[in-house]
């Protein structure tokens, strides 16, 4: 990028510094100045008068600028001061008329720049309706495919890298009110805060997209010309000498395939609206998602004991603020201005505590216990002592072994075919009804009205069906 071959080496010298805000100030005053001008040229004397008024009210400081000795006083002489240098470091530039009248002109690329800066600080929001049925429009005219390029492609070209802009920046908006949202503010701020997306972002740019400015609506028409145009030869070949006249273009190849390349990103931008469109979407609701829970909680923790205090240190301090116009501080006992030392901090980290202290004692070290050997034998015996008790265990494994040996070839049966001799095989019964209720199971439960009565044991019946998955 060749900028400073454009612009000089010192032209941003005047953004920077501790006059960047009087040098910007200025620029736009002389920009503006402009508007009900023929060109971007005013007579010097006047833009002097509207400067000189702007340093009447804004600007009580003397200029001091590093390479001068001097500092400039008078207002008058701080305008004459601001184009001197404003002209040294290539904003503007001095010419003469033929009645010698001095005229103040601003370059191409400083009315460029200053426009971008206009943009930025108004932050004016693009009518997507306006852009997709120009598009659409220039598409669908007849009458200019005589000379596609000047009148279709690149209009359609530059407007469609416009509108997606202009949808990125919104998602990244969006972004921004979702950063700025932090932990610090109280429930009032918070909920101005919501409104104010609603009203900025949530109910202009997103509701239009969603309604009124629907890219969807237009899309299948724009993109389907735009695939006739690639597949229309003779429409090419007009299109590739309409840009070769225009953009000085020798090569005819490179021509086409730039031609080609134009229309592949309007047809890809288009393409990938409804991802960007999503984008948009999920950050809408995390933002609101956002902004309701920690308004909830704000308004959860001023409603304590703790919150309400909070909230009366913030009036007296704001009181304190403003002691001049209250005389607040008059005869204000001791005791008053030490209310603010109630809760110096919100909480207590583990790092500002201080560890409890532990006493260690050294003792003699009784002698390591040698376990007496065991033999074999007994060794064998623990062992199938431990695994029968495995065995018998009411683990949901031996349960669903027990049913799964039940039901055999079988797809059901009732719990009271089931032997009950002793209360082991009753609580094994509650086990099966117990497991088979879990989803996780091979089986399932069936509850029936009937009660079994057998053996001294009473029990609701209920059917154990094997389950299906």
């Amino acid at each position: 990028m060749q900028l400073f071959q454009i612009t000089g080496n010192d032209f941003f010298k005047a953004l920077t510094g501790k006059y960047q805000v009087v040098f910007l100030d200025c620029l736009e005053i002389i920009y503006r100045s402009y508007q009900t001008e023929l060109s971007y040229g005013i007579e010097k004397e006047h833009l002097i008068v509207k400067l000189t008024n702007y340093f009447d009210s804004n600007s009580s400081e003397d200029l001091q600028f590093d390479d001068e000795a001097e500092a400039i006083r008078e207002p008058r002489a701080k305008a004459n001061g601001i184009l001197r240098k404003l002209k040294a470091f290539g904003w503007i530039e001095i010419e003469y008329g033929n009645d010698n009248r001095a005229v103040i002109v601003m370059p191409s690329h400083a009315v460029t720049i200053m426009q971008a800066f206009i943009a930025v600080t108004e932050a004016k929001e693009m009518e997507y309706q306006s852009e997709v049925s120009a598009i659409y429009s220039l598409l669908i005219n007849e009458n200019l495919y005589d000379r596609p390029y000047p009148q279709i492609i690149k209009p359609v070209y530059d407007r469609t890298i416009a509108l997606f802009t202009e949808l990125k920046k919104l998602n990244t908006g969006i972004r921004k009110y979702i950063d700025e949202l932090t932990e610090g503010k109280t429930a009032e701020e918070l909920m101005e805060h919501f409104f104010s997306y609603n009203e900025n972002i949530g109910s202009k740019a997103y509701h239009r997209m969603k309604t009124n400015d629907n890219v969807s609506r237009f899309r299948n028409t724009i993109t389907s010309r735009l695939r006739d145009i690639l597949q229309d030869d003779a429409l090419l070949e007009r299109t590739v000498l309409g840009y070769q006249s225009i953009e000085s273009e020798t090569d005819k190849a490179e021509a086409l395939d730039r031609i080609r390349e134009m229309i592949a990103d309007v047809i890809h931008y288009f393409d990938s609206y409804d991802e960007i469109e999503k984008q948009i979407e999920r950050r809408h609701a995390k933002y609101l998602r956002s902004a309701v829970n920690r308004a909830k909680l704000a308004f959860l923790n001023s409603n304590n004991l703790e919150g309400k205090l909070s909230t009366l240190l913030r009036g007296l301090a704001s009181a304190f603020e403003n002691e001049a116009e209250y005389s607040i501080y008059d005869d204000v006992p001791d005791d008053y201005c030490r209310i603010f030392n109630i809760f110096p901090q919100s909480f207590l980290s583990g790092e500002s505590l201080k560890t409890v202290g532990i006493s260690k004692r050294i003792d003699d070290v009784d002698e390591i216990f040698v376990p007496q050997a065991i033999s074999e034998e007994e060794l064998a015996e623990r062992r199938a002592a431990f695994r029968e008790k495995q065995a018998n265990r009411f683990s949901r494994k031996n349960i669903t072994a027990y049913v799964r040996l039940l039901l055999r070839n079988r797809t059901e049966m009732t719990a009271s075919e089931i032997e009950l001799h002793s209360k082991r095989d009753l609580i094994r019964l509650i086990f099966i009804s117990l497991y088979g209720r879990d989803r996780r199971s091979e089986y399932q439960i069936i509850p029936k009205d009937e009660m079994i009565c057998r053996n001294g044991f009473s029990f609701r019946d209920f059917t154990i069906k094997r389950r299906v998955k």
